[in-house]
C-alpha cells in the first residue's frame, strides 16, 4: 500500500521552523550540562539580555564594551562570558 501526500512547500518549511524553534532550547541546555560552551548570535543575546536592540549590541562591540568572539564574520557571545560582565 503507498500513499502520497501533497503538502504545500510552504506548509513543509513552516513545520520544520517550529520543529527547530522547539529543538534549540532543549538541545542548548543538553550542551550546557555537558560542559560545551555555547555561543549565543546578536539576536539571541538581544532575547537573553531582555529585548535589548540588535544596534545597542553592536554599539557595545565596537566599542569592546562587551565581551565578544568573532566567528568568522559573525560576532558571537559566550553566555559565560556574558554573565560575568552583567555581574560587573
Amino acid at each position: 500500500m503507498r500513499v502520497e501526500l501533497n503538502i504545500p512547500p510552504e506548509l513543509v518549511s513552516a513545520i520544520a521552523e517550529e520543529v527547530v524553534a522547539r529543538l534549540r532550547p532543549l538541545l542548548a541546555a543538553r550542551k550546557e550540562a555537558a560542559g560545551v560552551e555555547v555561543l549565543m548570535g546578536v539576536a539571541e543575546l538581544g532575547k537573553y539580555l531582555g529585548s535589548v536592540s540588535r544596534d545597542w549590541i553592536y554599539q557595545r562591540t565596537a566599542g569592546n564594551e562587551i565581551p565578544f568572539v568573532k566567528v568568522g564574520r559573525f560576532v558571537k557571545f559566550r553566555r559565560s562570558d556574558i554573565d560575568r560582565w552583567l555581574a560587573k
